[in-house]
C-alpha cells in the first residue's frame, strides 16, 4: 500500500495528557514510523503550547480555529458552514486520503456534516464519555439533537467496545457503520522487570506492605467514594496487614478530604502526573513516572460506574497486576472473572472490599490472575491496533471511490 495522508482532527490534544490525547499521539507516532503521513489538526492553542515546550513530535500539528465549534450552540447552521469551509481549506492544502475525527462532538459531527456533502473518506472515533453520560445524566438537549441528526451520516464510527455499539445505535448510528477497535498498550514498556524493590522504595512503599493502585481521574464516573469506603472496610477487617492505596489521575489530590472522612488518609497517596516539560524529543506517553507506579504496585482496583474502554485496565494487565473491578460496560469486556481479574457489582462496597482481601491474601490467586492479565494485554498491543486502523482507512477510501496517490505525487 502507498503511504496514506491522514488527518487526525481533534478538539483536544497535547500537552493535555488524558486518554484521548495519549492514544492519538501514540497512533500518529506509529503511523509515521510505518511510513504514513499523519497530520494532527488541533486547536491553535495546542500548537502554541507545544511550541512553548519545544517538543519535537514525529508528525506535524496544524492549528484549527476552535472558535468555529462554539457557533454550533449559538447558530448550528452558521457553525456547520464555518467548519465545512475550514475543513475544505485543509483538504485542498494537504489532499488528505482519509480523515479521522476524535470524539462525537464537536469534531465528529462536523466531519459527518462535511462528509454528507463532499464524500471525503473518514471515520469518527468515539471515546466513551461522548456517547453517554453517567446514569441519569446525558447530553444537553441541543447537543443530543445535533448528534442524532449528524452522526448517522458519518461514513464510519469507531467504538471501543460492544456496549458502545449499542449506545451508538440509540443515536441512530447503524451497526453497518460501526467498527470496534479498542485502545492499545505498549505491553513491553509496562512489563515487570528488575529493580522493583527500588521502585517501591522510591514510592515509599515499606517492605511487607500490600499496595493497591487505582489510575483514574477525579470524576463521578470513577466512583471514588465507594473505593475509599471499600478500602476502609478492608483495612478494618485485616488489622494485621499493612495496606496502601495509590491513586493516580488528574485532579485526584483533591480527593484527600474524602479519604480523611473514611479514616484512611494515612494509607492513601495521591499522584498527578503532567506531561514532560523539556524539549528533548517526543514525550513518552504515558509518562515513565506512571509506568513505574504500575510496576511498584501489587494489584489494581477500579470502582467505576461505567467505562468506554479503560486504558488503565490494560496498562495494569500489561504490568501483570491482578485486577479487581466493577462489573459494568467497558470493564466487563476486558476483565474475565477468575481468569485475569475479579468482578464485583457496581456500588457494592462490601463485595469490593472482600475481593480486594481475596487478592491480598492469596499469592496463588494473584499468580493465576497475573498470568491471565499478561495474555490479555498482549492482544491489545500497538502493532495490531495500528494495522487495524490502516486497514479501516483503506476500506473507507475504497468505499468512497477514491484513489490513493503515490507519495511522489503529493
Amino acid at each position: 500500500m502507498n503511504p496514506l495522508r491522514i488527518a487526525i482532527y481533534t478538539p483536544t490534544f497535547l500537552p493535555k495528557c488524558a486518554g484521548a490525547e495519549i492514544f492519538h499521539h501514540n497512533l500518529a507516532s506509529r503511523l509515521a514510523v510505518a511510513g504514513h503521513r499523519p497530520v494532527v489538526v488541533a486547536p491553535r492553542r495546542c500548537c502554541r503550547e507545544l511550541a512553548e515546550r519545544g517538543w519535537q513530535l514525529p508528525y506535524p500539528v496544524e492549528g484549527y480555529p476552535a472558535n468555529f465549534w462554539s457557533y454550533l450552540k449559538r447558530s448550528a447552521p452558521l457553525g456547520f458552514w464555518l467548519n465545512r469551509r475550514a475543513l475544505a481549506r485543509l483538504q485542498r492544502r494537504h489532499s488528505f486520503d482519509v480523515w479521522h475525527a476524535v470524539v462525537l462532538f464537536p469534531a465528529g459531527v462536523c466531519l459527518a456534516d462535511w462528509q454528507a456533502r463532499s464524500r471525503v473518506p473518514g471515520l469518527v472515533r468515539a471515546v466513551g464519555d461522548d456517547v453517554r453520560g453517567l446514569p441519569g445524566q446525558g447530553h444537553a438537549p441541543w447537543v443530543e439533537a445535533i448528534l442524532r441528526d449528524k452522526m448517522p451520516r458519518a461514513q464510519a464510527v469507531v467504538a471501543l467496545s460492544d456496549s458502545m455499539v449499542e449506545e451508538l445505535g440509540e443515536l441512530g448510528v447503524g451497526r453497518e457503520r460501526t467498527r470496534i477497535l479498542p485502545n492499545a498498550v505498549d505491553a513491553d514498556r509496562f512489563a515487570p522487570g528488575p529493580g522493583r524493590d527500588a521502585l517501591r522504595g522510591e514510592q515509599g512503599i515499606a517492605p511487607g506492605t500490600f499496595a493497591f493502585l487505582c489510575v483514574a481521574r477525579n470524576h463521578p464516573q470513577k466512583n471514588y467514594p465507594v473505593l475509599f469506603r471499600a478500602f476502609q472496610r478492608l483495612v478494618e477487617s485485616r488489622p494485621e496487614q499493612d495496606f496502601l492505596l495509590l491513586v493516580a489521575g488528574r485532579g485526584t489530590p483533591a480527593l484527600g478530604v474524602q479519604a480523611a472522612e473514611c479514616g484512611v488518609a494515612d494509607r492513601v497517596r495521591f499522584f498527578e502526573f503532567g506531561a514532560p516539560t523539556d524539549g528533548a524529543g517526543a514525550p513518552a506517553m504515558p509518562p515513565q513516572s506512571l509506568v513505574d507506579l504500575y510496576r511498584a504496585a501489587d494489584a489494581f482496583v477500579l470502582a467505576s460506574v461505567l467505562e468506554g474502554f479503560s486504558s488503565a485496565l490494560i496498562e495494569a494487565m500489561a504490568a501483570e497486576l491482578p485486577v479487581v473491578a466493577t462489573d459494568v460496560p467497558g470493564i466487563r469486556e476486558i476483565v474475565r472473572r477468575g481468569e485475569n481479574g475479579l468482578l464485583v457489582p457496581c456500588g457494592d462496597e462490601d463485595a469490593l472490599a472482600r475481593a480486594m482481601g481475596e487478592v491480598a491474601a492469596s499469592p496463588e490467586l494473584r499468580g493465576a490472575l497475573a498470568d491471565g492479565a499478561r495474555e490479555t494485554a498482549r492482544r491489545y498491543g500497538w502493532p495490531a491496533v495500528t494495522s487495524a486502523y490502516v486497514a479501516l482507512y483503506a476500506e473507507l477510501i475504497e468505499a468512497a471511490g477514491r484513489k490513493i496517490l503515490p507519495s511522489a505525487a503529493t
